[in-house]
């Protein structure tokens, strides 16, 4: 069994790295979507913020949802926690940490990530646009990802960073599809149905655009849009997949065999994997979207917590 420090390390190094990635993924497709709508583009800014959670921090540096507001906000403010600079250096932190347990080219590849965010200047950024920042982030990640699973001994250290990315990634989709979702189909602005633009955006920020076109062959439909980022079981983003992706390197760390789990976080991850298995769109539809998702996200953060409970933390002395 490996050190508790350095489980809990390799497992927010892929939480961070995979939060940044996705906090690129979704500024940039906005930014560009905003530029090539023809009509009101109602998926503009303060969606963004909700996501990522940081409603309150965020107003209280900024009376506006703007463009350059929110590119500062979530790409480079030092305060904001979750800001792709933040994530990407607390990512490159636990790294350094570990040196020790992780690959040389891990390192090197972590650490010159960490230096190519850090030049890049906001001011040029956001006058530009942050398709370079983005891209940079983007690709980064992936690369990240794939140094790792080249050169990492597949064993409980991997296990922990498929995990941490599979859970970050599961509750970021969950959030895309509620707030897009409630954005644009429950509460919309104006009574008019929002054009292919704005669910290409949805799509597009979850890497599934083109999957939806082969999958569907029709018109982009909101319900669809939802079932194949819930509920498909081969696309990676989707929450389905992650969910069992994170299943699949619990039960590898456990040792636990199928049907069966050895600790909360295995059996609520369990539990929320059945639920995305056996149900249907239509009846997750009936029963309400929203407080669906809403469960979903309760869900990943228990189990969050659960396998920092089991794994992370020394017990403390009677």
């Amino acid at each position: 069994m490996m050190l508790s420090r350095i489980a809990d390390s390799l497992f927010w190094i892929a939480r961070y790295m995979e939060r940044a990635e996705d906090t690129a993924r979704i500024l940039d497709v906005n930014y560009h979507m905003v530029l090539e709508s023809y009509q009101s583009y109602r998926l503009r800014w303060h969606p963004l913020i909700i996501i990522t959670g940081e409603q309150e921090l965020f107003f209280q540096h900024y009376q506006e949802a703007t463009a350059p507001a929110v590119i500062e906000f979530l790409g480079f403010r030092p305060d904001n926690p979750d800001s792709i600079v933040q994530c990407v250096s607390k990512a490159r932190e636990n790294a350094r940490t570990i040196r020790d347990r992780i690959s040389r080219e891990m390192w090197e590849d972590i650490n010159g990530l960490y230096h190519q965010v850090l030049a890049f200047r906001m001011d040029d950024e956001i006058a530009a646009g942050p398709h370079r920042f983005c891209n940079a982030i983007k690709f980064g990640c992936h690369r990240f990802h794939g140094v790792s699973d080249a050169t990492l001994p597949h064993d409980e250290g991997w296990q922990f960073l498929q995990a941490g990315r599979s859970l970050e990634r599961a509750e970021m989709t969950a959030r895309i599809v509620d707030v897009e979702y409630h954005n644009l189909v429950e509460h919309p602005e104006s009574p008019a149905p929002p054009d292919n633009h704005q669910w290409m955006a949805v799509l597009k920020s979850v890497a599934a655009y083109e999957v939806y076109r082969r999958q569907y062959h029709t018109q982009i439909e909101p319900e669809k849009v939802a079932e194949l980022l819930m509920l498909s079981p081969h696309h990676p983003r989707s929450i389905r997949f992650s969910v069992a992706a994170l299943q699949s390197s619990l039960r590898a760390i456990s040792g636990t065999g199928a049907h069966a789990y050895a600790n909360e976080g295995e059996r609520l991850t369990g539990k929320l994997h059945d639920s995305l298995t056996y149900s249907r769109i239509s009846e997750i539809f009936e029963r309400g979207l929203h407080a669906y998702l809403t469960d979903v996200q309760k869900t990943c953060r228990a189990i969050g917590g659960q396998i920092a409970h089991t794994y992370f933390y020394y017990s403390a002395a009677a």
